[in-house]
């Protein structure tokens, strides 16, 4: 915390963080852990969102209690789902996701051409606009509930639906388009 403090001007300043360090520090991590299911991550992310506090500190002073809180709490989702996307990204699936007993169950060929839907999909979602793709990519890669999505993002329940909704029309659109969709059984390859 003394790192933090520095980063401070008055001593109003570094009472209030503090305070704010003792108070929601691990409420922040338990957040960060939740989301990024990783220790190490959580400890980064809510390190980096002190950080983030210590410059903003002067729109968060004033504030009642409750606001407080949220806007960390906020900060902290932001930052830990912003590292889980961009991770998502940078992941490329392959065939060691799969387990050896579910390659023998299902055969190469099927995981194979599961891998590449995942691949492809996975690409596509990327090329959407945004709010579509990250709707999408928050609902079903990281299994967020419509209400977490609109806190995410910070709008309501229902335009998360209705950008779901018209996420996944554009999505079997581009899918049509590459000959990929058949009405009757959904995706193929």
């Amino acid at each position: 915390m003394f790192r933090y403090l520095l980063l401070l001007g008055t001593d109003e300043e570094r009472e209030f963080f503090q305070f704010i360090y003792q108070e929601y520090r691990q409420e922040m991590f338990c957040i960060a852990r939740a989301i990024l299911k990783n220790e190490a991550d959580a400890e980064d992310m809510v390190h980096e969102t002190f950080l983030i506090l210590t410059d903003h500190l002067n729109k968060i002073m004033d504030s009642e209690s409750y606001k407080v809180r949220d806007y960390i709490m906020t900060t902290v989702r932001h930052r830990c789902f912003n590292l889980y996307r961009k991770r998502q990204i940078q992941e490329c699936s392959g065939l060691e996701e799969w387990e050896t007993g579910e390659i023998l169950e299902k055969g190469p060929d099927t995981i194979l051409e599961e891998t590449e839907l995942q691949e492809l999909v996975t690409g596509l979602l990327k090329g959407l606009k945004s709010p579509y793709g990250e709707v999408l990519t928050l609902q079903y890669y990281h299994e967020l509930s419509v209400q977490e999505i609109a806190e995410e993002m910070d709008t309501t329940p229902d335009n998360v639906r209705h950008i779901s909704m018209r996420a996944r029309k554009k999505l079997q659109g581009v899918l049509k388009e590459r000959g990929l969709w058949d009405e009757r059984e959904g995706v193929r390859i």
